[in-house]
């Protein structure tokens, strides 16, 4: 029989690592988006896939927001986790839509929320 503190700290570092991927992501893509900025063609490609993936991180971020939040009982974190891939879809579609100037503004914000998530999950005490 498994203990619930033990599985509840498993929760929560499944949340910190799915949140500190998805910060190291959101870090890393705007250091790709000068390429498409300066009209440099390999950094354009990149800039996606990376958005892309910070999708797909943000999908597992919001994952272990609900996992941590079921066995928490706290929902804060788990509606901010559940924030990720909807400003992911939207940053996703602004780029696509060349809406450059709201697609940088939403591309800080989503950093900000990723990184966020993550320093506030390392700040959750253990259940």
């Amino acid at each position: 029989m498994t203990n619930t503190a033990t599985t509840s700290n498993g929760k929560l570092n499944f949340l910190r690592v799915a949140a500190l991927l998805a910060a190291i992501g959101s870090l890393i893509s705007p250091l790709l988006a000068t390429g498409p900025l300066s009209g440099s063609g390999p950094l354009h490609a990149m800039h996606g896939m990376v958005g892309n993936l910070n999708f797909v991180l943000a999908l597992v971020a919001s994952i272990g927001g609900i996992l941590w939040g079921r066995a928490s009982g706290n929902k804060g974190l788990m509606f901010h986790a559940l924030s990720l891939p909807l400003l992911a879809v939207i940053q996703i579609a602004l780029g696509q839509m060349h809406l450059t100037m709201v697609h940088i503004v939403l591309g800080f914000a989503y950093l900000l929320a990723a990184v966020a998530l993550f320093t506030l999950a390392l700040r959750k005490p253990r259940a």
